[in-house]
Order: C-alpha cells, then structure tokens, then sequence
C-alpha cells in the first residue's frame, strides 16, 4: 500500500473536510515532482516541461508534511534547493529566498552559506520605502523576512523591529483590517501572523472580531472580505487563521468544508478559486484551511 492510499483510509470520517478526496491530493503532489528534485506545478513531462522552481517546492514539502507522507529522495530535493543561493548568500528575489530557505528548514539541510545579511538588508529595503506602495505585497514580504529571521537568526533589533511595527500600522486600511486600500481577509491573517512575529504578547483589536463577523457568509463559509459574494482558498484559510488567534468560533463550519471540496480539481489539486487550474501553493494553503478546521493548528511556521 502507497503513503497515499494509507492517507485516505486513515483521515478520519466525519471531519468537515472529509469531502476533500486526500488520496488524490497525495498523488497530485507527488506527481509534480521533477527530474531534478524540486516540483512545478506546471511539470508535464510528455511534453518535456520539467521547470522545478523554490515556492512551489516548499508548498510540495509541507503539502506532504500536512498529508503525512514521506519526502521523496529529500537529499536530491536538498541539493537542488542548495544550488539556488548566489554567493553572497542572497537569492534573485525574496520570494525565492523565502521559499528556498523554509524548504531546507523543513528538510533539515543547512543552505550553503548565512543569509542573515541578505535579510536584515530586506529589513532596511521594506523599512524606508515610502507611502505610495502595494501595501498587501508589503504585508506579504515583511512576513517572509520575519519568519525566516525568526527560524535562523534570532530577533530584531531595535531600528528594524520599529521599522516593521511602522509598516504594519501603515498598511492597516482604515477601521478594519488589512491591507490598504480596502482589506481582505486573506492579507489580514497574514497581517495577523506579522504581528504575532513582532510581538508575541500581540492582542488584536476589537474592530478585528466585526471584520471577521462581515465576512461570514452561510454558503461561503468566508468571502473574499466582507459583503462579498466570492471567495478563495486564501479567503478560507485566513478567515480560519483570524478566528482561530480571536478564539472565536467559526459561524459556517460546514460552508467552509464544502468550499474547500469545490475548489479541488479532476486532478486531485486545488485551485485558488472555483474554476482556477489547480496549482501546488493553492493546495497546500487549502491543505492548512482543512487541518485548521478539523482540528489542532499545525506547528511550524504557516
């Protein structure tokens, strides 16, 4: 019997997110696999395309963390995840710095050389650009730098830590959540975790509880943000995410359960929204949502 034929006879029934075929899902992930390694979630070797590539290797790798099936040859994964640092320690962006980073923690390999330089001057970068910015995207870079700071190089210092604190009360759009100008919910709960990383004694606001409230819908389960008649596997986890820090209860379990099925594709993957193509990080964030309401949040950073 495969790791994945065991995961489904072993996921236990009557959870909201047993409509979820997670069988398929295992093969899904393990199917986007390349040659050299890392995956793709575009990989399709009958026609020759093998493009491994750093953010969807990581979601591969937590996707089968979350799925309880074990890592392929990780040390070939390792070596190829090695291979991406330049020699000053940095990476072409911070997103495949990020993702390459958190794929060596998760495999317990250690990249080539500290990167701790290249990350307290992504700090500075993030810290001194001015107000005219994609404030989600900030949101979402700042997140990556702390986390990475957070597993490898201890805290911030004084300067930096003001920076980020600065950048998250910035981006707040006006009386809600996150991000300017209007918020969703999907950024608000990355937002959330940002200030979870800056300060661990971190309560939210009260005006956070009522975002929340407006963004439950009974067929939905979570709109993209409130009054909305859409949603998102992003939507779905960060609703999950932001009542789980309030300790509020979730309105809509089963709403949610069912959004997450509909959003799985033929192939056993799931997309970012109804209809989407089926991609590695949408899984693996679908992946999240579904431990997030059937039970204890997983450890390790999100």
């Amino acid at each position: 019997m495969t790791n994945a034929e065991a995961l489904l006879m072993d996921h236990r029934d009557g959870t909201r997110s047993d409509r979820l075929d997670w069988a398929a899902v295992g093969w899904y992930v393990l199917g986007r696999r390349t040659l050299e390694g890392g995956y793709s979630f575009y990989r399709t070797p009958e026609w020759a395309v093998e493009e491994p590539n750093a953010p969807d290797t990581l979601a591969a790798l937590e996707s089968l963390r979350l799925l309880g099936i074990d890592i392929p040859a990780p040390a070939q994964t390792g070596d190829w995840l090695r291979c991406l640092q330049e020699d000053d320690g940095g990476y072409p962006t911070l997103t495949i710095g990020w993702a390459t980073l958190r794929s060596l923690y998760v495999l317990a390999v250690e990249p080539v050389c500290s990167s701790e330089r290249w990350l307290r001057g992504w700090v500075h970068v993030l810290g001194s650009r001015g107000r005219s910015r994609d404030w989600r995207a900030a949101i979402v870079d700042a997140s990556h730098v702390l986390e990475l700071l957070h597993l490898r190089h201890g805290t911030l210092s004084g300067p930096e830590h003001a920076s980020m604190t600065a950048l998250l009360h910035t981006a707040g759009a006006p009386n809600e959540g996150w991000a300017r100008p209007g918020a969703d919910l999907e950024t608000t709960a990355t937002a959330v975790r940002l200030a979870q990383l800056l300060n661990q004694r971190w309560h939210p606001d009260p005006q956070l509880t009522s975002f929340v409230s407006r963004c439950e819908d009974q067929q939905l389960g979570f709109g993209l943000a409130p009054n909305s008649r859409a949603t998102s596997v992003g939507a779905l986890w960060g609703g999950l995410v932001i009542s789980r820090v309030l300790g509020q209860r979730v309105r809509y379990p089963d709403a949610v359960g069912q959004q997450l099925a509909l959003l799985q594709r033929p192939d056993g993957g799931l997309g970012a929204r109804h209809h989407a193509i089926s991609t590695l990080q949408a899984t693996w964030r679908g992946l999240q949502a579904a431990r997030l309401l059937d039970g204890p949040e997983e450890k390790g950073p999100s």
